[in-house]
């Protein structure tokens, strides 16, 4: 890879006084860095993390650069732009910097990157932003969304359509679905606003990703470690930042799923009024918890009412009998049992023998449940030891009058059960930054937050935009080369010749003084070593010092090796003595 950046500055300032560049630096050209790249097979050497600079050119590419440049503007032209500072801080944190201070990896490959900033610069831009409070936060939203929608562009161009939602076999097109979910992230030193929660101490943020382009986080919000997982204001400040982070010609049909610890009454209430609008369509999928009530229901539904769910393929989930045939793909009823049901709650929860239970709730919201055998050391409640089975609700206002594939019980269940995927989202983003918080101060943290985010952001406009095959799946560790070669392979060297084991353990400065002991053994009670009053007397009488040694200086013995004896001369053979050769 050949590397010859170039980097323009802006034209002097019209009236600009004289001197007044020597107190206002003029600014580096943020994007003037890739102009003279070249990538070829002719060079020498090794360039670490030179993946980076894909990263980092489609950050310009798409805009992303030019937005938080603009973002960021200070009144004071700075040498580095702060935009430039907080985009390379994305891309590094995305490439696996876990503490700011690696943030030096850019810099030191300036042949590549240009003028990058340094660790100090980097830590000044973290406090610029925390200092700028939502101001800046709100700015920094808006120049990473109009970057999206010209990502998501790309991607619709690249792909024929922005990737669908996958449903266990089947795919929902034309659908954004939007994901919350809160973790717990660990602090191991003293940090504002950590505190101990059911996880252990740390932080507690929550996040809102977009399945269809892989977990790409829309917003995002640190919170303080002992938040509640079901915070209504927290979740409702997400939804509609995340809303509000997709493209305004796709916001037509969302989908928004939620487990049960973030379930609430105020979250199904406002996702029940943004369906409620008109040209809009808004399905949702909410976890729900088992209480009293549906314990009640449960009990009432019959067995004939459980229908069969299915799995990630799409096929019911069924195992073999312990009797069964010896033709394993036999179609007897007998021969399988199924391990999973779904059902609705709806009717027995409004119109069952206690009333309707459900009259504080909106009226399109049903309610489903899914039983499975449970799992070696589980947690069952006493409903659930009495009968063997392991109940899962939620909720959804999908209408009833579905019709085709997507109306039926299992795939309303599979819709809820691939909420999981944000599992996967929140791992790459404890890959990419999430939880390595860098400061004691809240708000620093917050602005790491952001800056982790931006990076995780990078990464899923790559997948769908530069990678195929297996890459476009792969891990952000897969993503991240050690090293990249330029120029081709050399011939190999020849092998170096065996090396002695004595100058190996003992080091090359040694092997001038180790040799094998000569003198003849001495006898286990009488010892040959000159006294202590005979060595001050006669110093010469200890020996010659070896060549190389100088007064004052440590020096290692060397070690005899025990003569090999037989078994009859072990008692009559003396004691094996550590002594230098003198």
């Amino acid at each position: 890879m050949k590397a010859t950046p170039t980097a323009s500055r802006q034209p002097e300032a019209a009236g600009q006084q004289p001197g007044a560049d020597a107190e206002r630096p003029a600014c580096v050209h943020i994007t003037g860095w890739s102009r003279g790249l070249e990538v070829s097979g002719g060079g020498q050497g090794v360039v670490s993390h030179a993946g980076l600079a894909l990263l980092r050119h489609l950050a310009d590419k798409t805009g992303l650069t030019g937005g938080l440049s603009r973002a960021l503007a200070t009144p004071p032209v700075l040498v580095h732009d702060r935009g430039r500072v907080t985009a390379d801080l994305a891309c590094a944190i995305a490439d696996g910097v876990r503490v700011i201070s690696d943030f030096r990896v850019m810099s030191d490959q300036r042949e590549l990157f240009g003028l990058v900033a340094s660790v100090p610069t980097a830590w000044r831009t973290l406090k610029e932003i925390a200092l700028g409070g939502t101001r800046a936060d709100r700015r920094i939203t808006a120049a990473v969304n109009t970057a999206r929608r010209h990502a998501w562009a790309q991607v619709a161009a690249r792909h024929g359509a922005l990737p669908g939602v996958r449903l266990a076999d089947r795919t929902l097109d034309g659908v954004i679905c939007i994901r919350l979910d809160a973790t717990v992230t660990a602090a191991h030193s003293d940090k504002e606003l950590a505190e101990a929660n059911f996880k252990g101490y740390g932080h507690h943020p929550l996040i809102g990703v977009c399945d269809n382009t892989g977990g790409e986080p829309l917003a995002w919000m640190l919170r303080r470690g002992s938040a509640g997982s079901n915070t209504t204001a927290d979740h409702l400040q997400v939804l509609d930042a995340a809303i509000a982070a997709v493209p305004p010609g796709l916001r037509r049909k969302l989908m928004v799923t939620c487990d049960g610890a973030g379930a609430s009454h105020g979250l199904i209430a406002r996702l029940d009024t943004l369906a409620a609008r008109r040209g809009y369509e808004l399905t949702y999928s909410v976890g729900w918890a088992l209480g009293e009530r549906e314990k009640t229901a449960l009990r009432l539904v019959p067995e004939r009412a459980w229908q069969a769910a299915i799995d990630g393929r799409g096929e019911v989930r069924e195992r073999r009998a312990p009797d069964a045939c010896v033709n394993t793909g036999c179609a007897h009823r007998a021969c399988w049992i199924e391990e999973a049901h779904v059902t609705e709650l709806t009717g027995l929860l409004r119109c069952g023998p206690g009333g309707d239970q459900l009259h504080a709730w909106p009226a399109a919201m049903r309610v489903f449940a899914r039983r499975e055998r449970p799992h070696p050391g589980a947690q069952l409640t006493l409903l659930e030891a009495a009968d063997g089975w392991r109940y899962s609700l939620w909720a959804t206002n999908r209408p009833a009058d579905t019709r085709g594939w997507l109306g039926q019980a299992a795939y309303i269940d599979a819709a809820h059960r691939v909420h999981a995927r944000v599992e996967d989202a929140i791992r790459t983003g404890k890959d990419t930054g999430l939880g390595h918080f860098p400061s004691f101060d809240y708000q620093v943290n917050a602005a790491w937050l952001t800056a982790s985010m931006t990076g995780q952001i990078l990464l899923a406009w790559l997948k769908l935009l530069a990678l195929d095959g297996d890459l476009a799946k792969a891990e952000p560790r897969t993503l991240r080369p050690g090293a990249a070669r330029r120029g081709p392979p050399g011939p190999r060297r020849p092998a170096a010749p065996p090396e002695n084991p004595g100058v190996l353990a003992m080091g090359r400065g040694d092997h001038g003084r180790v040799a094998a002991h000569q003198r003849a053994p001495a006898s286990p009670l009488t010892s040959t070593k000159p006294s202590l009053r005979s060595r001050k007397e006669n110093p010469g009488a200890c020996g010659t010092p070896p060549p190389g040694r100088q007064p004052g200086h440590r020096h290692t013995p060397a070690l005899k090796s025990r003569p090999q004896t037989g078994p009859a001369d072990a008692q009559r053979q003396p004691s094996t003595r550590m002594k230098y050769q003198g």
